[in-house]
């Protein structure tokens, strides 16, 4: 069994502490300090609901000025912006130690329970991601080949477990609530099921648990961690499809999944990229399947505090289209390409995980196919 040696993984847990510290005791005190003044108290901690989106603007920029009088605020972000920086600063050093041990896994032979691996060196970089160090990856979304090792056997467990970082509340458990996002296709029968933009295999992972049966197929951009997946799907005997694509452009056949997920995709995306994704969707999604999708929660679902703390992803932990995600409607875009029986909703108390639904209707007017 490889694990990370003792001083690589005694500074990550020293960041999983000062993350869960600042994301609970300092976060509850900045919250209180933002509900004080008189314009956030009449807004309140609730919602703020249907607004235009020039008022949702307009409301974020005065939350935003009203957070940072707080020294609670101003301190708990800069505590995690140094956990989100020592991820790497960190992580990358203690990987590295074991890198004799852990290269190796990532080109050895593999069995039929792994599923199938295509790569594509010819893939070109969406100009979304263009000059883009990615959540502060060094060199961006695929700039390190042993990252999947680095977040499974020392990020993960140290950090990330313990929640409170991006929209993820403290102390929540993200495996369990990808089980819990993954049961929101309403059936149990699907034969093919699509991930676009899967990473590595987590999601993938939850659907094995609860479609057991289905074909599953992801597709993503990073080489690295999609040679990482297709290592762990052998080890877990997942048998699951991974290949290298644009989700934008995927190889897919027209009409061909009776389901695909969304997990955490679109808050990546400019709104060009996103209603490029949702077309495809729609293209290789046949008449009568279903989609779910999971992202942190439009604006109108937080509350103020709330889209505050959202609003920071995009200029300080490298998320440039954070903002952007959680000012559109995802509702409308998905209407606009054809889908029916749209519905969002929480999936626990917070606006994360946010679910939307939709449904390819069953007669397809653009190809008059049936399901």
């Amino acid at each position: 069994m490889v694990a990370m040696k003792q001083t690589g993984r005694a500074g990550l847990e020293f960041m999983g502490s000062l993350q869960h510290f600042s994301s609970s005791r300092l976060r509850e005190k900045a919250a209180t300090d933002f509900y004080d003044d008189p314009a956030m108290a009449a807004l309140g901690p609730k919602p703020l609901g249907d607004r235009p989106r020039a008022e949702l603007e307009q409301i974020l920029q005065t939350a935003k000025a009203t957070a940072n009088t707080s020294a609670h605020y101003r301190i708990e972000r800069f505590c995690q912006r140094v956990v989100a920086e020592n991820v790497y600063d960190r992580g990358i050093p203690a990987a590295e130690a074991i890198r004799d041990q852990l290269a190796p896994l990532l080109t050895q032979a593999t069995s039929e329970q792994a599923g199938t691996l295509a790569l594509n060196p010819a893939l070109a970089e969406p100009h979304c991601f263009e000059g883009v160090e990615w959540h502060l990856m060094p060199g961006g979304w695929d700039g390190y080949d042993l990252s999947g090792f680095m977040f499974m056997l020392g990020v993960g467990p140290a950090i990330f477990s313990r929640g409170g970082y991006a929209a993820v509340e403290v102390d929540a458990n993200i495996g369990d609530q990808r089980v819990q996002v993954v049961s929101e296709l309403p059936r149990r029968d699907y034969r093919r099921i699509y991930e676009g933009g899967c990473g590595g295999i987590s999601t993938l992972g939850a659907l094995r648990k609860v479609f057991p049966d289905s074909e599953l197929t992801g597709s993503d951009l990073s080489a690295n961690l999609l040679r990482f997946g297709h290592q762990m799907a052998d080890k877990l005997a997942l048998n699951v499809h991974l290949k290298q694509e644009d989700a934008c452009a995927t190889s897919e056949p027209d009409n061909h999944y009776d389901a695909a997920v969304s997990y955490a995709v679109f808050h990546e995306m400019d709104d060009d990229t996103a209603e490029r994704h949702i077309k495809e969707l729609f293209r290789i999604l046949a008449p009568g399947a279903d989609l779910v999708v999971s992202d942190p929660g439009p604006i109108r679902g937080c509350t103020p505090f709330e889209a505050v703390i959202y609003d920071w992803e995009t200029e300080y932990r490298e998320e440039p289209w954070f903002t952007d995600s959680i000012l559109r409607s995802l509702p409308q875009m998905l209407k606009a390409s054809g889908f029916t029986d749209i519905e969002e909703y929480p999936l626990e108390n917070g606006p994360y995980p946010w679910i939307t639904r939709a449904r390819k209707p069953t007669r397809d007017a653009t190809t008059g196919a049936t399901a």
